[in-house]
């Protein structure tokens, strides 16, 4: 509704009062700066109207008490009662609720909530069959191999490797921010000394998507994918796509 407002005045012509800009004082108190800094947006990508004070209480584990604001339909402003409380949500992204994906974002108080970008956010994503034999190198599975493949998905926040930036195991581990709006990455073609080989995704506490097109949230347009007759075709994306959740 807002965007909308927003391209509209852009083609109105204004008068002379309202042309002119009105410049509003920063407050810059420290109580003022420290609830901003104890505050985070959210957003629940579901088909209903909720209020979810009670349910993401429970999911956090949060003693103290959390300030909830509804300030849009399904979003809201959600003030902590201390700095560490909400650091300790916002590391633990993402969070889903009845299996839907629920959107955090950085409170900037000067910023308007129709500019707030709210279809992103991050998971922790997999990197599996990465080679460690049949002479291809093991150094496959380093940090920078793994920024470097999963920066195909997603912006890369975070890796999980070991001191010297290796990560040999099963899998590579990192947390990308990925755009809710585009299919979901199923995995990668790498190829390794002139060697061509498929390595699949898989993602950590995965929500609820779309089998038709792989999204997670449908844009203004809706669903993407094939709305012909599936009968009889195997499905491109599926629960398949969930990791196994083990202990990090």
């Amino acid at each position: 509704m807002m965007d909308s407002l927003e391209e509209k005045w852009k083609g109105l012509k204004l008068l002379e009062e309202e042309r002119v800009g009105t410049e509003l004082e920063e407050d810059s108190s420290t109580e003022l700066i420290y609830k901003e800094q104890r505050t985070v947006l959210e957003k629940i990508y579901a088909s209903r109207l909720i209020s979810n004070e009670v349910s993401m209480t429970k999911v956090w584990r949060i003693i103290k008490a959390m300030k909830f604001t509804e300030v849009s339909p399904n979003v809201f402003a959600i003030v902590f009662e201390n700095v560490a409380d909400k650091v300790r949500v916002w590391e633990g992204r993402p969070w889903l609720f009845e299996n839907q994906v629920l959107v955090l974002k950085e409170f900037e108080g000067y910023k308007p909530l129709h500019r707030v970008n709210f279809d992103t956010e991050c998971f922790w994503v997999r990197i599996h069959n990465l080679p460690i034999s049949h002479n291809l190198p093991i150094s496959c599975m380093t940090k920078v191999r793994d920024e470097q493949i999963r920066g195909t998905v997603g912006k890369v926040e975070r890796v999980d490797v070991q001191e010297d930036g290796s990560g040999w195991g099963n899998f590579l581990w990192a947390q990308v921010l990925l755009d809710l709006t585009k299919p979901i990455a199923r995995g990668r073609t790498l190829t390794v000394r002139g060697i061509s080989f498929w390595v699949p995704l898989s993602y950590e506490k995965f929500p609820k998507i779309c089998f038709s097109c792989g999204c997670m949230v449908h844009g203004v347009n809706g669903c993407c994918g094939d709305q012909g007759n599936n009968e009889g075709k195997e499905k491109q994306y599926g629960s398949w796509l969930r990791a196994k959740q083990i202990p990090r």
